[in-house]
Formats: C-alpha cells, sequence, structure tokens
C-alpha cells in the first residue's frame, strides 16, 4: 500500500528527505528506460531551488519525441541510433516514429490477445471431452480418466493439468510443511 505523502513543515527534513529520495526517483527512471526503451526525463527541484535531472538517452531525444517542435531549438543530434525504426544518424525518433512503434505494438497486442483467446478455447474443448471421458468411464476425480479414451488433441492439455495438478499438490504440501515447522514448540515441563 502506497504510503502519504505530505509536505514537511521543517526545512531540514523536506531537505533530508529529498536527499533521500531523488536517487529513487532517478533510479526508476533510468530502470523504465532501461527495460522498455522508453525516453524518459526527470527534473526535480531542491527545497533550496536546485535543480536536478535525469535524461535518457538523451535529453536531446526526450525533446525532439515529445515536443517535434523544439528541433530547431536544438543543437545537432548526437549520432547513435538506440532506437529501432529512427533515422541513421539521429540520436531519437521522431514523434510520427514513435506512434507507428507503439501502433505497432498495438497491433502485437491485439493479435496476442487473440491467439490466448483461441488457445483458451481450445483448453476449453478439451477439457469437456476430458469431462465427458470421466463421465462415460464413470470416475469420480478428472485425473483418473483413460488416457486411452483420449484423442491427439486432449493428451498435451490433459498432461499439462496434470502437471498444474502436481506443482499445486507439491506447493500446499510445501506450505503444511512450512507452517508445522514454523509453529512454537512447547517447552517440556521440568
Amino acid at each position: 500500500m502506497a504510503k502519504e505523502l505530505r509536505p514537511f513543515d521543517n526545512e531540514d527534513q523536506r531537505r533530508h528527505s529529498f536527499r533521500k529520495r531523488r536517487p529513487t526517483l532517478f533510479g526508476m527512471a533510468h530502470d523504465l528506460s532501461e527495460e522498455f526503451g522508453a525516453h524518459v526525463a526527470v527534473i526535480a527541484f531542491s527545497p533550496a531551488g536546485e535543480p536536478h535531472a535525469f535524461c535518457a538517452p538523451t535529453a536531446d531525444s526526450v525533446l525532439r519525441t515529445y515536443l517535434p517542435a523544439a528541433d530547431g531549438l536544438l543543437p545537432n543530434p548526437t549520432p547513435h541510433s538506440p532506437f529501432p525504426g529512427s533515422a541513421a544518424g539521429v540520436g531519437a525518433e521522431t514523434a510520427g516514429e514513435a506512434a507507428a512503434r507503439v501502433a505497432g505494438m498495438r497491433r502485437e497486442v491485439d493479435e496476442t490477445k487473440a491467439m490466448v483467446a483461441e488457445e483458451w478455447a481450445r483448453v476449453a474443448a478439451a477439457m469437456e471431452k476430458v469431462r465427458a471421458a470421466q463421465g462415460a468411464a464413470q470416475k469420480q476425480n478428472w485425473w483418473d480418466v483413460d488416457v486411452e479414451a483420449l484423442g491427439e488433441e486432449e493428451l498435451p492439455v490433459f498432461m499439462r493439468a496434470l502437471e498444474m495438478f502436481k506443482a499445486e499438490v507439491q506447493e500446499r504440501i510445501d506450505a503444511m510443511a512450512s507452517a508445522r515447522m514454523s509453529l512454537p514448540r512447547e517447552k517440556k515441563r521440568q
């Protein structure tokens, strides 16, 4: 749960809090940039009014990406190109390139969602066949079904279900063993 942040009345507390939290904020911005290739700029002003900034990959790239009108105001771009789709010799992708990249990523997400929905439908259909085989064999549990009664499509689903079932049983056994070991032991009475 998030901790409620409130302004400090004491100037020393404010300075101490700023010194303590600035590296964390900049570290998070760095991680965001490294993990996702995001253009990130963070500017924090200390209680004394001193600016502290973090920009990744560069301040120019962030400004060119989100403020394309600033292109004429900035010096020549850096020669590296860390992002896919950016023009050679330009240190940042333009807003149009970024929008196209994001649109492509959204398409990939939609395609992946469709594939996941198809897979869930296939799994549901296979489980229905497993349950039908369970009813036909008059077995109490689905895992008691004779695998000979299943088709080729149902076997991989059945195997995955058995593996998940096995893992869940093992987790419960481990939790019970852990709980048993953590119980306080009574001292022997003398």
